[in-house]
């Protein structure tokens, strides 16, 4: 009796940082549940890498040693992830973090900060606050990124031509 009254009281504070929710309205103003698919932008880092889109390994596989994500790789570029999980994080500072748990078809899982990630515009539809993230890269060098996805087949010439006159202005 001991240990089950034990067990009850260490796992009561994990139950209190993490809540699983069904649905979330994010600040791009979609409404995303589970089972829906996110549509992944471009990588937010100078190398072209996530910085809120991270990788976790299977379940099967051991932990790493320092228990530290990795961060998605710019390859993740403009593709679809379907959510698995919804959490509600609390952090120490007394916020809270939406963290999207999602699958790609492969063995790995990501899990999305969707709030930073939107901000970011490392998930589209992005809030326009975020559209800034792409400043510290010139227009010429997004054209150039935006020209190698399309010889690589990653989108289309109508998608890259309408990419290429939003980020020209014209």
């Amino acid at each position: 009796m001991k240990k089950l009254f034990f067990i009850m009281i260490t796992l009561l504070p994990v139950t209190a940082i993490c809540q699983t929710l069904k649905e979330y309205k994010a600040p791009n103003g979609k409404t995303y549940h589970i089972g829906d698919t996110v549509k992944v932008g471009m990588g937010s880092m100078p190398d072209g890498n996530f910085k809120y889109i991270q990788v976790t390994q299977p379940s099967f596989l051991p932990p790493r040693r320092n228990g530290n994500e990795m961060n998605a790789r710019k390859d993740f570029s403009l593709t679809n992830a379907i959510i698995k999980k919804i959490k509600s994080v609390s952090q120490i500072s007394g916020g809270e973090k939406i963290i999207f748990t999602t699958k790609t078809g492969g063995l790995n899982n990501y899990d999305i900060w969707i709030v930073e990630a939107i901000a970011a515009c490392e998930v589209t539809p992005c809030t326009a606050a975020g559209s800034n993230a792409a400043s510290h890269v010139g227009v010429a060098d997004e054209l150039l990124k935006l020209k190698k996805l399309l010889d690589a087949g990653g989108i289309t010439q109508a998608e890259y031509n309408a990419q290429k006159k939003k980020l020209l202005g014209e």
